[in-house]
């Protein structure tokens, strides 16, 4: 999804990839490193993970050539090749505690293959709530075995296997420190545009994390929003330094009505996932802030 590309950025101090809490004090990482993709990493796209791959770092799934380097561009045995590095390995990172204040700013990434989500949308609060709820992304072929064509995945709090209550009381949670702090919250689409996999092309890293930018400079809150469906979501009509054609991702398809069939598909997997929700009342009033078919 793109979580540790994008935390590690040379303009920001790095607090972690991955693992994450909020208390009172603010925002803290759990881990003392870092778990990176590696397949076609090049220094120039990505120069900070690239040059955190040394001694002490950890190669998985990465072909070795003869002379003994790495070939990042070789998936014979797997697309999943990945490093874990210690977060010292980055030289822009929060020191002595990877810890910061509480955010202004939450980013919910979803790497979505099938080419429907907006690159950037504004969400509401409840719309907050309905999304971190559905914690969606897509399972890409070559990721996991088994997996040839792109497939919907949903975990719950984008992290059901550690949740030991029910999903609804960490939606509340976060949505009472969003209030508490005054964050807004976005989501950001780092999967397709223009088409699903193998027909679309993947969201280009300069462009998300020029959405990325725009979020914290402010420049996002003089933009005009207009609302799309069937997913309600509120999306910038322009951005500076973004070609408005992308924006919308209906616009970048050849083919305006098989978007629209496959967006009411994938609208109709989140209303199917939310129903595991709608046993307590919050859950129930939830279902609005969700796509409406």
């Amino acid at each position: 999804t793109g979580k540790t590309t994008l935390s590690t950025d040379p303009d920001r101090l790095l607090i972690g990839d991955d693992e994450h809490g909020w208390d009172e004090e603010g925002v803290f990482n759990f881990e003392g490193g870092c778990y990176a993709k590696c397949i076609h990493l090049s220094k120039e796209q990505e120069p900070d993970i690239y040059a955190a791959i040394k001694r002490d770092a950890l190669l998985e799934n990465v072909v070795i050539k003869a002379n003994g380097g790495p070939d990042f561009d070789d998936d014979s045995k797997t697309e999943n090749t990945r490093v874990s590095y210690p977060i010292y390995h980055i030289n822009n990172i929060v020191k002595p505690v990877s810890k910061g204040t509480h955010p202004k700013s939450i980013i919910f990434l979803s790497a979505d293959a099938f080419g429907i989500l907006p690159p950037i949308a504004k969400l509401t609060e409840d719309q907050a709530m309905y999304y971190f709820l559905s914690g969606y992304t897509a399972k890409l072929a070559g990721t996991e075995r088994g997996i040839k064509e792109p497939v919907p995945t949903f975990s719950s709090a984008f992290g059901a296997p550690f949740l030991l209550l029910h999903p609804t009381k960490y939606a509340t949670e976060l949505s009472e420190k969003i209030k508490q702090h005054g964050s807004r919250v976005y989501l950001i689409n780092t999967g397709w545009s223009g088409g699903a996999y193998g027909t679309g092309k993947r969201i280009k890293i300069s462009v998300t994390r020029t959405l990325i930018n725009a979020i914290h400079s402010g420049e996002i809150d003089r933009c005009e929003f207009i609302q799309t469906k069937p997913f309600g979501f509120w999306i910038p009509k322009t951005l500076k330094g973004v070609d408005s054609f992308l924006l919308d991702p209906r616009n970048t398809w050849d083919d305006k009505a098989a978007y629209d069939q496959k967006a009411m598909e994938l609208a109709q997997a989140f209303v199917n996932n939310f129903k595991t929700f709608t046993d307590n009342e919050e859950g129930k009033r939830l279902v609005a802030a969700g796509p409406q078919l």
